[in-house]
């Protein structure tokens, strides 16, 4: 049997390429390129731009919001790392003048009820504005894949930072609004 390798190998080689070149360009063929398909958000690229209802506000337009600093919450009632981070959204959003640094809580309304996150928005006395994605076309936009996700944008809708799960430790989030407030304008 070695014998026999040994004597074909040149040809076994060739025979290997030639299939696997094949194969590749016969999956060109049947699966071409699809052009519907968006790069994942990420630091240093632009943030997907995102209009939905609000709780409260009527329509929010990413677009429209003018702020130095931005956050994006994507979050659920019922996630127990998104409940527990609520607090420190809610603290810092206190602290920081809304037109230096917005806040804005994305809630996964379409895996969501509605009466809940309502609930929950009183019980913890969130004041700062609740988007309501009940299509999902803005966890669709950025790509979520789980709860909660927070982006954390500049003056120009530009993604510069993002934490995946949580809860966000409040010494990271103000770390990083601090350095964005730094680095704009």
């Amino acid at each position: 049997m070695l014998e026999f390798l040994h004597y074909h190998w040149r040809l076994i080689k060739v025979t290997l390429l030639t299939l696997g070149l094949g194969w590749i360009g016969l999956s060109a063929l049947w699966f071409p390129p699809r052009s519907d398909l968006s790069p994942a958000p990420r630091p240093g690229f632009p943030a997907p731009s995102l209009t939905l209802d609000t709780l409260y506000e009527g329509s929010l337009n990413l677009e429209q919001i003018h702020a130095r600093v931005i956050i994006l919450n994507f979050w659920a009632s019922w996630c127990p790392p998104c409940r527990a981070e609520m607090p420190v959204f809610e603290k810092l959003s206190r602290e920081f003048n809304p037109a230096e640094v917005r806040f804005i809580g994305i809630n996964a309304t379409y895996q969501d009820n509605i009466s809940l996150v309502s609930q929950f928005i009183h019980e913890n006395r969130l004041t700062f504005t609740i988007a309501l994605d009940r299509e999902g076309q803005g966890s669709h936009a950025y790509q979520i894949q789980a709860f909660p996700t927070t982006f954390l944008l500049d003056e120009h809708k530009t993604i510069r930072s993002m934490f995946l799960g949580g809860p966000v430790p409040e010494a990271w989030l103000r770390a990083e609004i601090h350095r964005l407030l730094k680095t704009s304008r």
